[in-house]
């Protein structure tokens, strides 16, 4: 075990730098406004209130609390907190605030930047209930919660809502950003099944968040990820799951160019009931990690009656002859789980350096697709990968984009674009490859971006983001953050911060 610092053990200690403490909350102008060193006492008081935990940088366990989720350490934050309830967020806030300090958040999935240099992280990864009542089918998470333990809780009982495919994907940030999933064309965004939430707000209220109470607060967090407070709980709605038609399609790269313009076509028309992804590439692909050659990919799930998911299937699968097809019937658990994450693990290290970005495509009109198959012909380095990720149709596509913060109710496809090359080499030819393809595409974007996707935080890429609902959010970020204390995320200024465009992360 660890030697986290509960309210027993932190009183057993003796010594504890004032310097864990150090870094201001805010750097304005690029200039750190500094913390005078906070005393030992004051600390003392935060761990004595905890159920859960404080870890500083000599304790076990601070490292593997401030990892991301590829097992890097981006930044050192002055301490951690591990709240293992509600209130130790409220007091943990409340701290913070008291002090003046930088304040990250992390729930345990993939989020981008979900940490700080100095200052507290809040490491949500120990609040992991999660209950479900099948008769009401409602299941409520606790805010550290994976996609694949929600979904194994779920599935148990024959039930589902709207997650990402990949099990380590945190339910907090899904949610906050929209959510897209198998599920999507079906019943909608993860955003548009969730029914309430517990949120803690910058001056540390505790406030229940639904149609019916705090309902602009409501409207806000469904996509307007985590500008508003930390989320403890989410309250969602399920749907009856059983057995899928699912697996992978591959073709050559040869046949990109055939293949990219029939899924074009055939998801026009695709049914709700229909989820699929198209992944391109060759030492980089997540859902065929073993290939041995550079290949085209289609990964499918369809789900309702098999007769029905077959007859659905069967001219994806005919229209010409895959060198591999591994489409089955499998359970809506298994096709969760087909999402292999171990190639970005690999060359999200030291030895490789290279470039990752990420769009969206409108539509793969016939432009779109030449701009695609004129960089294949040159690839940058033996790794490298494009992704057409969730098709967006059915029923994400029919709710307004005004109904809620998660604004991007159009079809297309989300895009995921990543070149390495191994050292010594400089990364500079898979760079300057990624950037090609990425300007060639941009034309097909719409302007649009899905928030959960998005690197470039600032204002223009948040825009792009949220869309028409931006100045909504503006309002909603006024009111109930109007400091701007929540801004290590892609970040909404308020009205009252007429500061807050020189504000940066650090």
């Amino acid at each position: 075990m660890g030697f986290g610092i509960n309210r027993r053990e932190f009183l057993k200690r003796g010594t504890l730098a004032g310097a864990v403490l150090s870094a201001s909350r805010r750097t304005v102008r690029g200039a750190t406004t500094g913390l005078p060193s906070t005393e030992k006492s004051s600390i003392r008081r935060l761990a004595s209130r905890l159920r859960g935990e404080v870890l500083l940088p000599e304790d076990k366990g601070y490292e593997a609390a401030c990892r991301d989720w590829t097992g890097a350490i981006p930044k050192r934050p002055g301490f951690v907190v591990r709240p293992a309830e509600t209130q130790d967020i409220v007091t943990a806030v409340k701290f913070a605030r008291d002090h003046d300090l930088l304040v990250a958040v992390r729930a345990g999935g993939h989020g981008f930047g979900s940490t700080c240099e100095g200052g507290m992280l809040l490491n949500l990864g120990k609040m992991k209930k999660v209950t479900v009542d099948s008769a009401k089918r409602v299941a409520r998470a606790e805010a550290g919660v994976l996609a694949g333990e929600f979904d194994r809780a779920t599935c148990a009982q024959g039930l589902a809502t709207v997650l990402g495919e990949c099990p380590s994907v945190g339910l907090s940030g899904l949610t906050l950003g929209g959510g897209l999933g198998r599920l999507t064309g079906k019943y909608g965004a993860l955003c548009d099944n969730l029914l309430s939430a517990e949120v803690i707000t910058a001056n540390g209220q505790v406030l229940t968040s639904s149609m019916t109470e705090n309902a602009d607060l409501f409207w806000g967090i469904r996509g307007g990820g985590g500008n508003f407070g930390i989320v403890a709980s989410f309250e969602y709605r399920l749907h009856p799951v059983s057995t899928v038609l699912s697996g992978t399609l591959r073709y050559p790269t040869s046949q990109l160019k055939p293949v990219l313009r029939f899924i074009a076509e055939y998801m026009l028309a695709a049914p709700d009931e229909l989820d699929a992804i198209v992944d391109i590439g060759s030492g980089g692909m997540v859902y065929a990690p073993d290939a041995q050659e550079p290949a085209v990919v289609i990964n499918v799930c369809c789900g309702g009656e098999l007769s029905a998911a077959e007859k659905t299937l069967r001219p994806l699968r005919s229209f010409r002859a895959p060198a591999v097809d591994t489409i089955r019937p499998m359970s809506y658990l298994e096709a969760q789980s087909q999402c292999d994450l171990t190639p970005v693990l690999k060359h999200a290290t030291d030895r490789y350096s290279g470039y990752s970005k990420t769009g969206f495509i409108t539509r793969l009109n016939d432009n779109a697709i030449e701009a695609i198959t004129a960089h294949f012909e040159k690839p940058p380095s033996p790794i490298w990968s494009v992704e057409l990720g969730h098709c967006m149709h059915g029923e994400v596509c029919r709710v307004p984009e005004s109904a809620m913060a998660f604004s991007l109710r159009q079809p297309g496809y989300s895009l995921f674009l990543n070149a390495f090359e191994e050292r010594p080499a400089t990364g500079e030819a898979a760079i300057m490859w990624g950037q090609s393809l990425h300007k060639a595409l941009e034309p097909f974007s719409g302007g649009r971006m899905y928030l959960n996707l998005l690197t470039d935080s600032g204002e223009s890429g948040v825009r792009a983001a949220f869309g028409n609902n931006y100045q909504r959010l503006v309002a909603v970020k006024s009111k109930y953050d109007p400091t701007n204390f929540f801004h290590l995320n892609p970040s909404i200024a308020p009205k009252q911060a007429a500061s807050a465009r020189s504000i940066v992360s650090t």
